[in-house]
């Protein structure tokens, strides 16, 4: 005999833990970044940093990308540091088991040993270079600069109505062997590689 009530179907646990796991993730997103037309602000990098953090856990590199499973995954900043202190909160984090590295390049040097590349808006008269060095690597290139994604970035932190959004030039992106999550992908405007 049933009491008349209805009854809600139960979510799956994994499901669950997946949503909480993306959202809290994927949150800084939602939050206002800056004040709009202003230069950019400290709040400002410290959501990007956050990004930079997430996108790593969305991405998959090869295994041999890696000399082995306790390698450091390496976050570099190529060019002038917009970030000042927004990677404090990151020191001693992990990411997918992997120690995170952070490190600053002025030059293409040693950039090779680079995961995830944070491309300076100093760098701008030196991009196609940069990127065309970096073309068709395991290094996923992040900057947030305009058409920087048109240029063969690929992934571009972009601003949108005091919050930051992401492009993802996905031609590029399947020039690699990296493979970003649908979860992402999906929170994601797609562009391509084009004149600018």
């Amino acid at each position: 005999m049933t009491s008349g009530k209805p009854t809600r179907a139960r979510a799956r646990p994994g499901r669950v833990v997946a949503g909480i796991v993306l959202l809290a993730a994927l949150l800084p997103a939602w939050l206002p970044t800056f004040a709009r037309g202003g230069p950019p602000s400290a709040q400002e990098y410290a959501v990007k940093a956050a990004f930079l953090y997430n996108f790593a856990k969305f991405v998959e590199w090869p295994a041999d990308t890696f000399a082995d499973p306790g390698s450091p995954l390496v976050l570099c900043v190529l060019g002038e540091d917009p970030f000042g202190d927004a990677f404090m909160p990151l020191k001693g984090k992990t990411v997918n088991g992997r120690p995170l590295a952070i490190r600053h390049a002025t030059t293409l040097d040693g950039v090779g040993q680079c995961h995830l590349l944070f491309i300076s808006s100093s760098e701008k008269p030196f991009l196609p270079g940069i990127l065309g060095a970096t073309k068709g690597s395991n290094i996923l290139t992040v900057g947030d600069m305009e058409d920087f994604g048109r240029a063969g970035g690929l992934v571009t932190l972009v601003n949108e109505e005091n919050r930051v959004g992401i492009e993802v030039n996905l031609e590029a992106v399947q020039r690699t062997r990296l493979k970003i999550s649908s979860k992402l992908l999906s929170l994601a405007k797609i562009v391509k590689s084009g004149p600018r």
